[in-house]
């Protein structure tokens, strides 16, 4: 039996610009994080409920940095492994 989540990876992608005090710099901050799904042996029902909560944890995540960098970007998916 194939693993449904065996192609499936959970992506959290960050990118925020600052703008650094009493200066017109901008400092851009990113970050990515990977995590393999295939070691969960997810079901397509757990990987349709797995993206709702990633999903709803980026918008909250994305309003929380907004409010302090309205520059401000963030990313979490659920995507087939790049090959």
């Amino acid at each position: 039996m194939e693993i449904y989540s065996q192609n499936l990876v959970a992506v959290e992608d960050l990118l925020i610009a600052v703008q650094i005090t009493d200066t017109n710099d901008l400092v851009v901050v990113q970050g990515e994080a990977i995590v393999d799904l295939a070691q969960f042996n997810l079901t397509p029902e757990e990987v349709e409920k797995f993206g709702k909560i990633l999903r709803l944890i980026n918008a909250k995540l994305a309003e929380s940095f907004q409010k302090q960098f309205p520059a401000t970007s963030v990313i979490s998916e659920i995507r087939v492994k790049s090959a």
